[in-house]
């Protein structure tokens, strides 16, 4: 939630938190709340995020600790209720940044999709650089929800060359009992995992670059052409070279 003006009251547990013009409370799909009533002149908009447009974001802030532990347990099936909130009332670059996010939903584009997402990971970048505007502290990670970042984490900077070997010595496990944890984990096995990775950067690629599918094709960690040609139409439906000119005829 966002307050553009007046003041908002949540109530989470036995907290209660008041959000003042400027700030943002973020909460993740565990979390059980409510809001006391509001004024007249109390204005917030309330921003539902579903988890295919925040995995899509997720890519863009890897690297930043306090939202990506955040989005990591909202993922998580069995996460703990967690919040964040930012008092960002006198953090201009923020302001500017909810502005156009509002702007963006209230005046439809074809590139509302585009344009959002790079507004929402600006928006993580943000927080992340003026981390003195984040009130709360989150909790510690249970053993899943730190597994699950690790393996997402590995994945997503090293997709090309991935291996479950590699993994399995940076984080200090048995190669055959971290393959039996993440099938747990994530519902499937670790070659599953990064090929929809592989598979999710070459979409992108040939959406937002002038690369050659080739090229693409090489750039996401593929020796076998066919192999990833059979991949990507099971998964989005085309041919990589077909999906292309579509993106380019819009």
């Amino acid at each position: 939630m966002y307050v553009c003006a007046g003041s908002i009251t949540h109530v989470i547990g036995k907290d209660k938190i008041t959000l003042e013009s400027g700030d943002i409370l973020f909460l993740n799909k565990h979390i059980r709340h409510s809001i006391l009533r509001a004024g007249d002149s109390d204005i917030g908009v309330n921003f539902i995020l579903s988890n295919s447009f925040l995995q899509y974001v997720f890519h863009n802030v890897e690297n930043n600790p306090v939202m990506c532990g955040f989005l990591t347990r909202n993922f998580d099936p069995d996460g703990d209720a967690e919040y964040l909130f930012f008092k960002t009332a006198d953090c201009f670059p923020i302001l500017n940044l909810m502005d156009n996010l509002i702007y963006t939903i209230v005046n439809h584009t074809p590139d509302d999709y585009t344009i959002s997402t790079q507004l929402i990971s600006l928006l993580f970048s943000y927080l992340a650089y003026y981390k003195e505007t984040l009130v709360n502290h989150p909790g510690f990670l249970s053993d899943t929800a730190l597994l699950t970042q690790q393996v997402t984490a590995y994945i997503q900077q090293h997709y090309p060359r991935a291996s479950l070997r590699e993994l399995s010595e940076q984080i200090g496990y048995n190669p055959v009992y971290l393959s039996r944890k993440i099938h747990t984990t994530f519902g499937r096995n670790f070659q599953t995992l990064v090929q929809e990775e592989r598979l999710l950067v070459a979409e992108k690629l040939l959406r937002t670059t002038d690369v050659s599918v080739d090229e693409i094709i090489r750039t996401v960690g593929y020796e076998n052409q066919s192999h990833f040609h059979q991949l990507f139409r099971h998964r989005f439906g085309t041919t990589p070279h077909r999906y292309k000119q579509t993106i380019l005829q819009k």
